[in-house]
């Protein structure tokens, strides 16, 4: 009798701190998440393309008087832009925005990386003193094991903050459209758009990734995918970000300099 007594109140115990636990982790993954928007607007003689965006992002550094938030690729709309003219996009009006946490308003993005092998990683630089103090989540060095218990934050459907819990279903390779290749996390943790950019962590609160995408077909679920920590880190290690332009009038030039040669070049 007092066997069966310690059983359950160990599984009360460990179920308690369990909840406890993804309570204390959901307080400190919203501090350093993030809101973003973007917009643009293509000029051309027919038709004047134009695209609004919502995502996610978390800050992974601080840098003199700067936030570096880490998020997505194609949270800059870099592939729509390009598809956006058949020769070169001529961008008329270009915007990206972010919201932290503790408060409403919409800060401007001082600078812009994206990398250059078009793995779906960008760097955003907000500066500090527009939005205020927020604790940051180091990219873990940690190697993640399937089966882990883990976490996202995020948008989804413009839900603001939401939390999710899953676990590492298994370890997946991917490549871009450079032909990179790299590692991606496959989760069942809840995800939707809104998710991607925003972070993955672990049962100890370690960021081990960020969402970037999901399978989205009928019968399917729980197929959800993030870059993990490793993968982000050997990326920045390589120096293989570059410098997004946020003037409008780079952008198309920019977007295929970086899409349209490599592609050409990679298939010669």
């Amino acid at each position: 009798m007092l066997y069966f007594a310690f059983i359950i109140s160990f599984f009360i115990l460990y179920y308690l701190y369990e909840k406890q636990n993804a309570v204390s982790l959901a307080k400190i993954t919203k501090q350093s998440t993030v809101k973003i928007r973007g917009f643009f607007k293509e000029k051309d003689l027919i038709l004047n393309d134009s695209l609004n965006w919502y995502g996610s992002g978390v800050i992974i550094d601080k840098q003199n008087d700067y936030y570096v938030i880490l998020t997505n690729l194609h949270l800059l709309a870099f592939k729509e832009i390009y598809d956006s003219d058949l020769l070169t996009p001529e961008i008329e009006e270009y915007d990206l925005e972010v919201k932290t946490a503790k408060t409403n308003d919409w800060v401007k993005v001082s600078k812009v990386l994206v990398d250059s092998k078009l793995k779906d990683l960008a760097l955003i630089y907000i500066k500090q003193k527009d939005v205020g103090e927020y604790p940051t989540l180091s990219l873990s060095q940690s190697q993640p094991q399937q089966g882990t218990k883990v976490y996202a934050m995020g948008h989804p459907s413009g839900l603001n903050f939401t939390f999710t819990s899953g676990i590492i279903s298994a370890f997946r390779k991917t490549t871009s459209d450079l032909g990179a290749s790299y590692q991606l996390i496959q989760t069942d943790t809840a995800v939707n758009p809104g998710n991607s950019g925003g972070p993955l962590i672990d049962d100890k609160g370690r960021l081990i990734g960020i969402m970037v995408s999901k399978v989205s077909k009928t019968g399917i679920e729980g197929l959800n995918f993030a870059i993990p920590a490793q993968e982000i880190i050997a990326s920045i290690e390589q120096n293989e970000f570059v410098e997004f332009p946020l003037e409008p009038k780079l952008i198309g030039e920019f977007v295929k300099k970086q899409y349209l040669k490599p592609l050409l070049k990679s298939a010669n």
